[in-house]
């Protein structure tokens, strides 16, 4: 697309698990292998919200965006895997994703070029934040909070990044550092192998808050607990943290200092010191339920604003950010869609 500095960094992308072949047959093999072979449908629901290895989601994204391979041929062969094999909530998942991929595109056809104003769709107002510095630690992997860092680490070295991974590098740069949505989703532009205009701006839109539902922002140190507690994939994206203990790793700026030097992990010199939140829910838009205040072990790191709120609840969209299942209208809706 013609974006300065979109080159994939090769020391980044040496620690890929797997590698995405263009091509139909490439899409097939990925598509057979992982659905037949190695059986990985069964427990799809069970591991699809991983973020480390090559196995745990399916990665047809990238295939299905360049269009290597069709939403229908997934389909059907779900239905054959469905008789063969077993029909069971994994399948259904994957299924029910894809016509998440379809209603970003009707939400595309309907709003055209409001997708990608500031306010997207105007049901609700927020406003940005200038911060240069904010974005640049964002965007190559420095914030000092590592689960965040390790996603944008693994999306510069090999063009992809979990669909948990996205839920909450999005919510941390829309509604953590309050910096405007549509410069992450021009990153995610610039180097996911996945990207079609409809799913990347339609979901980012989605975690900026902007849609009129509630707010889903992320706590990213307890969803860094939740989906890598034993530090596994942040130390493998972010090489400083790999001998900080485990119950410090996802929160390095609480390691006392003699624990930073015996783990040659020193805050603010081998690993940023975080960015402070700026939170605001937006005006116009709903709180997700339940609390999110900064806890007293959250960082009061280099001077980006204070915050705190509600809103932590679970994203939604396919190929972005959440999988949770769609409110009743949206349901009443995508069944429309699918026939």
């Amino acid at each position: 697309l013609g974006h300065e500095g979109a080159a994939v960094d090769s020391k980044l992308a040496e620690k890929g698990f797997m590698e995405f072949k263009g091509g139909e047959t490439a899409a097939i093999e990925r598509m057979m292998g992982w659905m037949f072979e190695r059986d990985m449908l069964r427990v799809y629901k069970n591991t699809r919200n991983g973020m480390l290895g090559a196995d745990y989601s399916s990665k047809f994204s990238s295939w299905l965006a360049c269009g290597c391979l069709s939403p229908r041929t997934v389909y059907w062969s779900c239905q054959r895997y469905e008789k063969q094999r077993v029909s069971n909530k994994s399948t259904y998942w994957l299924v029910f994703e894809m016509l998440w991929r379809d209603y970003f595109r009707f939400q595309a056809a309907r709003l055209q070029g409001k997708l990608f104003l500031p306010e997207g769709e105007g049901l609700v107002t927020q406003n940005w934040v200038e911060d240069e510095e904010g974005f640049q630690a964002w965007a190559h992997g420095r914030t000092g909070w590592p689960l965040v860092d390790a996603n944008m680490r693994e999306l510069r070295g090999t063009g992809f990044m979990s669909n948990r991974g996205r839920q909450n590098v999005a919510s941390f740069l829309a509604l953590d550092l309050r910096i405007d949505w549509r410069r992450g989703a021009s990153v995610f532009e610039e180097f996911l192998l996945d990207y079609d205009p409809a799913s990347n701006w339609g979901n980012w839109a989605a975690a900026a808050g902007l849609t009129g539902g509630r707010v889903n922002r992320f706590n990213i140190t307890k969803q860094a607990r939740d989906y890598d507690s034993q530090g596994e994939y942040v130390k493998h994206w972010c090489p400083e943290l790999k001998d900080v203990p485990v119950h410090f790793v996802h929160e390095p700026w609480r390691m006392p200092l003699h624990v930073q030097k015996a783990a040659q992990c020193e805050i603010g010199k081998h690993y940023p010191e975080p960015l402070n939140t700026r939170f605001k829910p937006p005006e116009g838009g709903r709180e997700g339920p339940g609390k999110y205040a900064p806890s007293r072990d959250e960082p009061k790191g280099k001077g980006r604003g204070k915050g705190d709120g509600k809103g932590k609840g679970k994203g939604r969209g396919k190929g972005g950010y959440g999988e949770e299942p769609l409110t009743e209208p949206l349901k009443a809706k995508a069944k429309r869609w699918s026939k």
